[in-house]
């Protein structure tokens, strides 16, 4: 069963997530970047979802520091916000693509579905 890890620092969404999921993939919940961290680096996950805003650091450096432990883990960044020069950095840590917040969660499902065919 692959695997996925959803990091977003909002309950409601992590569960929505979690319910879109888990019935196909093994699925990893975190609340923040140092969670996220952890996890990727005490498990081989094969796609994670990474909030851009989070708490205690933002998405692009917590893909760096993912990238560290696992320079092939698929993912796709969801925010609300796109700052250019954090979208140049993103594309150079090899992500998937960018969700806009709100998103179609279909659409999600069928892009993380196509990403791990």
């Amino acid at each position: 069963m692959k695997k996925i890890l959803i990091v977003d620092d909002e309950l409601g969404l992590r569960s929505l997530l979690n319910s879109l999921f888990s019935e196909e993939y093994e699925v990893y919940l975190a609340e923040d970047g140092e969670q996220a961290i952890d996890t990727v680096k005490n498990n081989k996950l094969d796609l994670a979802l990474l909030d851009m805003r989070l708490k205690n650091m933002d998405g692009a450096e917590i893909l760096e520091n993912i990238r560290k432990y696992d320079k092939d883990i698929k993912v796709f960044i969801l925010t609300a916000f796109t700052d250019p020069k954090k979208v140049n950095i993103l594309n150079e840590l090899k992500i998937e693509g960018i969700l806009q917040k709100p998103f179609d969660i279909f659409e999600l499902k069928q892009k993380v579905d196509s990403a791990l065919m």
